[in-house]
């Protein structure tokens, strides 16, 4: 409904759509992802795509995964990678301490996005924890995102596009 509202008021090109997230953001990114036509890119940061790698709850779900195998299994887009449409630019701190966002999670939805012909990356960033902390990860991040959105969205479609 937004989506529609936005391209009626004409505030949007709903052709040339991205999506980001960090954390729980990036949790919904791929999710929005795996679930909706509408994204042609996608960015997550620091995510959990597989909510059965925090077994004793998480967010408002205070259930454990054993009482609540099925939510648990619907929440997570790395049971639905071979639904996601759009490009996914995924990064993750290496020293992540934040207990729900563990980096073998994005390890993983990086192979699974792969194993199903995804167009996907992956950048682990070195002595960073949940979250950049430093000015030269700030910098790379901003270009790294920079470039992807104006390949996979700005210029979505457009012939003679390298893919990276």
């Amino acid at each position: 409904a937004v989506i529609d509202e936005l391209d009626r008021l004409g505030y949007i090109d709903r052709t040339r759509l991205g999506i980001g997230g960090h954390s729980y953001g990036a949790f919904s990114t791929m999710n929005a992802l795996a679930h909706t036509p509408f994204f042609k890119a996608g960015i997550a940061g620091d995510g959990m795509y597989n909510r059965s790698l925090t077994p004793n709850q998480f967010q408002y779900e205070l259930r454990d995964f054993w009482a609540g195998q099925k939510t648990y299994e619907e929440m997570s887009p790395f049971f639905y990678a071979d639904k996601i449409q759009g490009a996914v630019l995924m990064y993750h701190s290496i020293e992540d301490q934040n207990v729900g966002t563990d980096p073998i999670s994005s390890v993983r939805m990086m192979q699974a996005l792969r194993a199903n012909g995804k167009t996907a990356a992956l950048y682990m960033y070195p002595y960073e924890d949940h979250g950049p902390a430093t000015v030269e990860t700030d910098l790379d991040q901003w270009a790294r995102w920079t470039a992807w959105l104006d390949l996979f969205v700005k210029h979505a479609g457009e012939p003679n596009v390298i893919v990276p």
